[in-house]
């Protein structure tokens, strides 16, 4: 919920629905916010009919891709995509609304170490491209949406006053913005929140009185069991005693859902590389940042690569119950018996579907950041030459890690400004056909 409210805290329902002059049971709080798998596993019974996606590419990014994929094409949810640039996602689309991007559009933006920034518009957005704000004023003043007393909701509609509601809903909250201001924020390099009457340039360093926010009246979340997931009740969490005291809770080791075996001796794991981000749909646009990482690689340690025979660069095959997947090899530092895929490309390498049903509560499917066990492979041909694994970071061969230089040339290219041509957008589209199918 918003400003970290509790969402089974009835008094922070209740100040959300004062704040937006809103009945409370407008807002949603019956339940624990609903996890990504779900919303989909909904949507693929059809009772979410329509499903807006903005800022993501779930058909790359989700575990268990073919079935994601049959969701986001099928008849039973309308889907809405708002993007920059055409995508896996966008092409499963119902609509596409073409959005601006950070340096087309006002807004804020709030860093990890809690530092808020505000960035100013640089250039127009091309075309018919829009903010998310603007798409999604425009969505809620066409459906009518109204407040209990009659008033547009939201009831506002450019950046800063949106931030000024922001601020509003967080003052009193651990991450309070309400001494903020654009004009505070166009002085300097960013405030670290909280910023108010108590902190008016903001705080560097949390908790150095050791106070933390942990009151059962105050607290974001009362807690979960961590084996079985299930919620702590408010009167649990109050008979702990927290009066701000900080909660370290120890977990005993469980072993994976899935073990390695005879069969799946391996455990495949995925993560990210330097040069990407996410599903690559800008970043695999950077001419300089394509060529240091273009494709997907299977990193395999030297001892592995010794028992199981694959040279640097050949081309193997790596399975699972759920699919398998043909890449060069990457023969480097790692540990015996973990194999490795850069999560930005594997679910976008060419593979057969998979060869078991969907996973089954409680699993993960590989594309996942969660280890999983995965037959050693097997050697399919002989490369044309090294994988196309950089040189130049973790993945890099052990040769180039013990004399610190790369084992041949580095793959990424000095930055040199280029003319591009200006950036188009998707076109905004309708599936006339499946709109009629869903009236």
């Amino acid at each position: 919920m918003p400003q970290v409210r509790n969402w089974d805290n009835e008094q922070h329902v209740a100040e959300l629905a004062e704040l937006w002059d809103v009945d409370e049971l407008t807002i949603p709080h019956w339940a624990p916010p609903t996890h990504a798998m779900q919303i989909f596993r909904y949507a693929e019974h059809g009772s979410i009919g329509f499903l807006w996606i903005a800022g993501t590419n779930p058909a790359v990014s989700m575990p268990d891709l073919p079935r994601i994929r049959r969701i986001l094409a099928g008849e039973q949810t309308f889907v809405v995509v708002s993007e920059a640039y055409r995508n896996e996602t966008t092409e499963l689309a119902d609509v596409v609304l073409p959005a601006a991007l950070w340096a087309e559009r006002v807004g804020t933006y709030t860093n990890a170490d809690r530092t808020v920034h505000l960035s100013e518009q640089a250039v127009p957005p091309p075309g018919e491209a829009r903010s998310d704000l603007e798409l999604w004023v425009d969505y809620a003043r066409r459906m009518g949406f109204a407040d209990r007393s009659g008033r547009p909701l939201p009831g506002w509609s450019q950046a800063e006053e949106a931030f000024e509601a922001w601020k509003a809903a967080s003052k009193g909250r651990p991450c309070d913005y309400s001494a903020m201001s654009y004009d505070k924020l166009r002085g300097g390099s960013g405030i670290q929140w909280p910023c108010n009457d108590a902190h008016p340039g903001g705080l560097e360093r949390l908790y150095a009185d050791g106070q933390f926010p942990s009151d059962t009246d105050y607290c974001e979340s009362f807690g979960q069991d961590l084996l079985l997931g299930s919620s702590t009740s408010q009167d649990q969490h109050k008979a702990m005693n927290p009066d701000g005291r900080a909660f370290l809770r120890a977990a005993a080791y469980q072993p994976p859902h899935e073990p390695t075996s005879k069969d799946y001796p391996l455990q495949l794991t995925t993560g990210r590389t330097v040069y990407h981000f996410h599903t690559r749909t800008k970043t695999g646009r950077a001419r300089q940042l394509d060529a240091a990482a273009p494709s997907v690689w299977v990193e395999v340690s030297a001892g592995d690569a010794g028992r199981l025979g694959p040279n640097e660069g050949d081309i193997v095959s790596v399975s699972s119950v759920r699919g398998e997947l043909e890449a060069p090899v990457r023969i480097d530092h790692g540990r015996d018996g973990v194999v490795y895929i850069r999560s930005t490309t594997a679910a976008t390498a060419a593979a057969p579907p998979p060869t078991s049903s969907p996973s089954p509560p409680g699993t993960r499917s590989a594309s996942s950041r969660r280890s999983k066990a995965v037959p050693c492979g097997s050697f399919l041909r002989a490369g044309d030459g090294p994988s196309p694994a950089s040189t130049t970071t973790a993945s890099a061969p052990p040769t180039a890690m013990t004399s610190r230089r790369p084992a041949e040339p580095a793959t990424l290219m000095p930055y040199r400004p280029v003319a591009l041509p200006p950036r188009t957008v998707p076109d905004a589209s309708v599936d006339l056909s499946r709109v009629a199918a869903r009236r």
